[in-house]
Parts: C-alpha cells; sequence; structure tokens
C-alpha cells in the first residue's frame, strides 16, 4: 500500500489553499505556502517581525509588520475590507505607521 496522508483542514484553510494553488499551480507548495501564512500570522498577532517580500512592481520590500492588538488597536477603523477578504496578508508597517498587505507566495524571507 502506498504511503497516504490524510490532513484535517477548516473551511477557511481549504479556500486560502484554493487561492494559493490558483496563483503557483503547484500543490506541494501551497501546502506549505498555506503552513507558513498561518505561522506568519501566529507571529504577527504575538509581536513584530522582520519580513521581506517581493512587490507587484518587483521590488523588494522589507517591512517590520505586526497585528498585535496593543500596538494596532489604535488604526483600526472598521472602514476597510479585510485582507482576507483580498486573499493577501494584511499587518501593520511599524516604520510606516500604515497598514500595508503582501501575497504569502510573495514573501522572501521571514525575521
Amino acid at each position: 500500500m502506498e504511503n497516504m496522508a490524510i490532513v484535517a483542514m477548516s473551511s477557511k484553510d481549504i479556500r486560502k489553499a484554493m487561492v494559493i494553488n490558483s496563483r503557483i499551480g503547484n500543490q506541494f507548495l501551497t501546502g506549505y505556502l498555506l503552513s507558513l501564512g498561518n505561522e506568519l500570522r501566529k507571529r504577527m498577532s504575538e509581536g513584530v517581525i522582520e519580513v521581506w517580500f517581493t512587490k507587484k512592481s518587483g521590488e523588494v520590500a522589507h517591512r517590520f509588520a505586526t497585528t498585535k492588538s496593543s500596538l494596532v488597536k489604535n488604526h483600526i477603523n472598521g472602514r476597510g475590507i479585510s485582507g482576507e477578504q483580498r486573499n493577501v496578508i494584511t499587518f501593520w508597517d511599524v516604520e510606516k505607521g500604515a497598514w500595508r498587505s503582501m501575497q504569502i507566495q510573495s514573501i522572501l524571507k521571514v525575521c
């Protein structure tokens, strides 16, 4: 019998995986990027992380990103469209003092 793995995923993660796979067309990398995105969101909710990613223009961006509630609560107004709805990872850019977003497949390095 071949090796087989069973993976349990939430409907939210299934939707994210479908979006990622439609962008990159690689099921193996889709699973990796889904896991990376979830870990990244967790780390940003706990503090500030350093991240490098490729912008749509092709330029490499370097940001200090967070979603930690004590750091961003004064910057949430509830009038925008969430990153979840736009299929991007949204974060507060600590240096720029503004909300920014990135696509998971554009991430180059996280510290």
